[in-house]
């Protein structure tokens, strides 16, 4: 009786052993695909940065040096600064709005594929 009760008591542990191991595998994959997801937007956070930081002063130098140093009328001036600052409004509207719109988040993210992947198995 002991013997066999040690036989299921050791059968027991070792069951929960490698269900605490599969659990173990399976958080240190989802720990590694969180550390490389954040990988990537530090990444692209700091390209964006870099290049939002060199567009602006190329941006910013350019009306200017329009403005400044064209010999156009006074109007003609105005005009083109408003039709610059229009541009510095309605361009990165466009392009948050293109960046943040909930179909590119879903393919970006992968969801799409876990969403297919769970309705197969509901199938």
């Amino acid at each position: 009786m002991i013997s066999i009760a040690n036989f299921i008591r050791d059968l027991i542990e070792s069951y929960v052993r490698t269900i605490i191991d599969l659990l173990k595998i399976e958080a240190a994959v989802a720990y590694l695909k969180v550390l490389k997801g954040t990988r990537r937007f530090v990444i692209v956070t700091m390209l964006l940065f870099f290049f939002v930081v060199v567009l602006g002063c190329g941006f910013l130098l350019i009306p200017i040096a329009l403005l400044l140093f064209m010999p156009w009328a006074p109007e003609t001036k105005a005009i083109v600064g408003i039709c610059f600052g229009a541009a510095y409004v309605v361009i990165p509207i466009i392009v948050i709005s293109m960046l943040l719109s909930e179909k590119r988040w879903v393919r970006w993210s992968g969801v799409g594929k876990l969403i297919r992947q769970v309705n197969r198995r509901e199938s």
